[in-house]
């Protein structure tokens, strides 16, 4: 089962991908399994199943305390007010977002894969993934597996190296309307100190930063990243939202770089505003690059999924041209990708 992964910059409709994908009979939607597991460590290694499912299931105070402070991250789905799980104690990792998004019992999944990932014999991390969806697949019975998190196109180069065998679909958005939302959403504000973290460390992404590049962080940075309790103030950090749109920009020409290395047949490109304009249109090319039916029942539940666009606040037209300004390279790089997909 050659596995299929949803990409972006994050913040431009991924999450309603994965909603839609969810509808097809066919299609197991897994969402932000690797958000839950980023870091290097989950690209790498030969671990046994108590190792994996430790992995995946091991609490992540960042995340509890994203919902201890009630920062709106609108991903973390899991029922807080009645599941088993509380933030005292940690929540497993894998139900704020995956376990959910499968199931409206995600407890008992939960159980379920803590009774059976942990008796796996050792092999390589690509190959517990891969069987994590075979079992996923088989647990649903749902024949063709996408995984999709938030916020992924820097990791295509680690999808890539993994699953030769994949093949990825792009979602873009509009470089400022992303960049906004970015800097309304925790995980890109963490991200964005991240990425700061690593240019004073001088290392070249945020996966390389280890216990000495800490060290030589000014100290109200280092504690920002390293206490998760801190979070909330995190968010009163004084950052202009153009920050969010270079960080934007960076990832959408990298990502760019990496999709055009790959056979035109391994990608597909859409983006949030075809897709909830004209949802049919592009679900139907969506469930051809998947080799699944775009049947009128299914394309009729998913796009009834698509919300009508809120009229948001609009920014000073100064801040706004700015902010373009800060995009202007992602958004090359966009239309670039759109060209070579046409």
């Amino acid at each position: 089962m050659a596995p299929t992964f949803v990409i972006s910059t994050g913040r431009c409709g991924s999450t309603l991908v994965s909603r839609m994908l969810r509808e097809h009979p066919s299609v197991l939607s897994v969402s932000e399994l690797f958000s839950t597991v980023r870091g290097r460590d989950c690209f790498d290694g030969i671990l046994d199943g108590a190792e994996f499912w430790r992995m995946l299931s091991a609490p992540d105070r960042a995340v509890d305390v994203m919902v201890e402070a009630g920062l709106g991250v609108s991903e973390l789905v899991y029922p807080y007010a009645t599941g088993r799980f509380g933030t005292a104690d940690g929540i497993p990792a894998i139900c704020h977002m995956t376990l959910p998004m499968l199931t409206d019992d995600p407890d008992a999944l939960h159980d379920e894969l803590a009774a059976e990932l942990p008796t796996w014999p050792a092999r390589p991390i690509a190959d517990q993934y891969r069987a994590f969806f075979a079992h996923l697949a088989a647990r649903f019975d749902r024949p063709v597996m996408v995984e999709r998190s938030g916020g992924s196109l820097s990791m295509v180069p680690a999808l890539r190296r993994l699953f030769p065998e994949a093949r990825f679909v792009y979602l873009a958005r509009n470089g400022p309307d992303s960049a906004r939302s970015m800097s309304r959403h925790a995980g890109f504000w963490l991200m964005l100190l991240a990425r700061e973290a690593a240019r004073i460390a001088g290392v070249a992404s945020p996966d390389q930063l280890g216990p000495d590049h800490f060290r030589l962080l000014p100290a109200t940075l280092n504690r920002l990243l390293t206490t998760p309790d801190a979070l909330p103030e995190v968010m009163r950090q004084d950052v202009p939202v153009t920050a969010f749109g270079a960080l934007w920009s960076t990832m959408a020409t990298e990502g760019a770089g990496e999709l055009l290395r790959l056979p035109s047949e391994r990608w597909m490109m859409t983006t949030y505003e075809d897709l909830t304009a004209t949802p049919e249109a592009e679900l139907t090319r969506l469930a051809a690059f998947l080799g699944v039916d775009a049947a009128p029942q299914w394309l009729g539940n998913a796009a009834g999924l698509v919300e009508q666009p809120r009229h948001d606040d609009h920014p000073d037209p100064r801040l706004l041209a700015a902010l373009r300004r800060a995009c202007a390279p992602g958004t090359a790089a966009d239309v670039a990708l759109a060209r070579a997909a046409a």
